[in-house]
């Protein structure tokens, strides 16, 4: 494998405080005092502890070990941290100028969308990018590259396996409806389902998060193929995307030029990996 730079190893998690971790800290007589609000906001509560739980299963299935593989690079990660930050602040800038109520529920509803389908168009564009990559590079460097591939194929299983569970446990909590179990058993049987189902919506939301990071572990196949499917993706959306608000050619720049930049960025840092760490699209 190519030299990589950075710390290495298993990807740094950083879990949730747990709640009692939260509620240790505030003194006995403000916790009694906050006995009735908590109380209240057990459904809250309960929430956040199967969203931290969720959150934990995910990073163990797609994000544990994803830093061995990916070359850090300070410099690149800088400037897209930049350019993140100037296409919020152009997409905010756009909506108060020249947007309304509706726009702005649309933008909300765009960037969760964009959340749900990256890792679909992985699904659809990472094959086919990993056997352009594998047929590109040394013979002799392809078994390892092959090997990868499988390795990231087992994480797209897990990932259509998370969706095919919630679709197991919807449709065990309509059969096992009170109204047709009867007694209590019918009843707790059905909470369970609805329990298991919140659950398993957090964990496709947080491993869907996962993937759109690591495309599917495409760092270990080449370290080449990050910025490659990062160039598929945003024109992917730009495609499908909306023309945002304002006058004509500020709407027809912010929708080329977000994708335009993302792809100059990538260019760059395959330039980068080639200049700085060897790490050819064909050779060692």
């Amino acid at each position: 494998m190519p030299p990589t730079s950075g710390t290495g190893g298993t990807a740094h998690f950083r879990d949730w405080p747990s709640l009692r971790r939260l509620l240790g800290r505030l003194p006995g007589g403000v916790l009694f005092l906050l006995s009735p609000v908590l109380l209240l906001l057990a459904p809250v509560v309960g929430l956040y502890r199967l969203a931290r739980s969720a959150r934990r299963v995910a990073w163990r299935l797609f994000l544990r070990g994803a830093g061995s593989a990916t070359v850090h690079d300070p410099g690149v990660a800088r400037v897209k941290r930049l350019r993140t930050c100037a296409a919020i602040a152009a997409s905010v800038a756009d909506v108060v100028a020249f947007g309304s109520v509706q726009d702005i529920r649309e933008s909300l509803s765009d960037r969760w969308g964009a959340l749900l389908s990256t890792p679909w168009l992985l699904v659809v564009g990472a094959p086919v990018v990993f056997m352009v990559l594998v047929w590109c590079a040394s013979p002799s460097r392809r078994p390892a590259m092959w090997a990868a591939t499988r390795a990231s194929l087992r994480q797209l299983g897990l990932f259509v396996g998370t969706l095919l569970f919630i679709v197991v446990l919807v449709v065990g909590w309509s059969v096992s409806d009170p109204s047709r179990l009867g007694g209590s058993v019918g009843t707790w049987l059905s909470m369970a389902f609805l329990v298991g189902v919140v659950w398993a919506v957090f964990m496709f939301l947080f491993a869907s998060a996962a993937v759109a990071r690591t495309g599917f572990g495409a760092a270990a196949v080449h370290p080449a193929a990050p910025p490659v499917l990062a160039i598929f993706l945003v024109w992917a959306f730009a495609a499908t995307a909306k023309l945002p608000s304002g006058p004509t050619p500020i709407a027809y720049a912010l929708l080329v030029g977000g994708p335009a930049t993302v792809t100059a960025i990538a260019c760059w840092e395959i330039h980068r990996l080639r200049t700085r760490f060897g790490v050819r699209l064909r050779g060692g």
